[in-house]
């Protein structure tokens, strides 16, 4: 997702229903209206931050893989060098934290 996509002035606006439990529409209007702003608004802004954050955790965890993938060494750790191996370690993990 490009991020000067999605804030684009040039976009056009299109109307959608919702539907929110009453509770939490009045949370949010309340919260929109401590802001100044309409409740459209408010929830296009939580909208896109909430896309923002989920795009920001996508890559987060693409580099961590990445530095993972680098860091592991058949070599160093036995049990890396097969399937069986891998299944056998992680079931030890597993039956320590029981």
């Amino acid at each position: 997702m490009k991020t000067s996509n999605l804030l684009s002035q040039d976009d056009k606006t299109v109307r959608t229903q919702i539907t929110l439990t009453e509770k939490l529409k009045q949370l949010v209007e309340n919260k929109a209206l401590e802001k100044g702003i309409s409740l459209s608004e408010y929830l296009r802004r939580a909208a896109v931050i909430s896309l923002l954050v989920e795009e920001d955790e996508k890559q987060e965890l693409a580099r961590l893989a990445d530095m993972v993938i680098g860091s592991v060494s058949p070599q160093k750790n036995p049990y890396w060098k097969n399937k069986k191996l891998i299944k056998q370690w992680v079931r030890n993990l597993r039956s320590e934290w029981e």
